[in-house]
């Protein structure tokens, strides 16, 4: 779980340098390309026109910047609850081979102690064949 959970870290640091080079899945759009904030005026030396543009320029940004940001969220949510499903799978099916395993041990104790294998027979269970 350790390691799927540092593949899955891993694979989330990366892939912003991923996205960088290729264009977003659909499913991530939302959450790809956010507008560059608008060059504010100088409010040291702007006079009031130039203020009022940029409150406007910055208003339509700022809103423009929340409905995508909502998007945004409601995509990561969706993606989270795919990807938490995925771990899950990826848990039983770990916790059932795990099981096999250990079953499968123990019957070839069971089967070595009975000893229905000889060391010095060819194909037997868990033998070497080259003796």
């Amino acid at each position: 779980m350790k390691i799927l959970l540092g593949a899955v870290a891993a694979a989330l640091l990366l892939a912003p340098v991923a996205f960088a080079q290729t264009a977003p899945p659909a499913e991530l759009a939302n959450c790809a390309a956010f507008a560059a904030a608008p060059t504010l005026p100088d409010g040291a030396t702007a006079n009031s026109a130039a203020m009022a543009a940029g409150s406007t320029t910055y208003d339509a940004w700022h809103a423009g910047t929340e409905s995508k940001k909502v998007l945004c969220q409601t995509d990561v949510a969706e993606l989270r609850t795919r990807l938490n499903a995925m771990v899950e799978a990826y848990n039983q099916a770990e916790a059932q081979r795990f099981a096999t395993q250990t079953a499968w041990g123990a019957e070839i104790a069971e089967f070595n102690a009975r000893g229905g294998s000889s060391r010095r027979q060819r194909g037997g269970v868990n033998t070497r064949t080259d003796h």
